[in-house]
């Protein structure tokens, strides 16, 4: 069964969850040849392993706190902080306490993210 994205045009809500966190997953808000735009959502303590994507990658923490490692180094996020980085980055996300981020990758990808296929088999 195909994902269901935002259409062109459509408003789609990208804030903070709230309280409704505990019962919301990672989902796909935009997808289109290019751009990839997703919400985030890990529980205190839920770790990604070290990664690479081969898109340009902005991460804006929406609520709660995460530790974003990247360049050898932990950055601590928090609502309201955005980090970027450049494609085949390697970087790691580990939520500190319940968190949400908005996901932007930029460009093509010539093959599937790690994203795509935890969503695919949901």
């Amino acid at each position: 069964m195909a994902l269901m994205h935002a259409a062109a045009g459509a408003v789609v809500y990208a804030g903070p969850l709230g309280e409704r966190i505990a019962e919301e997953k990672t989902t796909t808000l935009v997808k289109v040849p290019g751009l990839h735009v997703f919400r985030l959502v890990l529980r205190a303590g839920e770790h990604l392993e070290e990664h690479r994507v081969p898109q340009a990658l902005v991460i804006q923490c929406l609520e709660g706190e995460m530790a974003f490692e990247v360049h050898g180094k932990a950055l601590r996020m928090t609502a309201g902080d955005l980090c970027h980085i450049p494609p085949n980055e390697l970087h790691a996300v580990t939520a500190t306490t319940a968190a949400s981020a908005l996901v932007m990758l930029h460009g093509e990808r010539p093959h599937a993210s790690a994203i795509d296929t935890e969503e695919s088999s949901s």
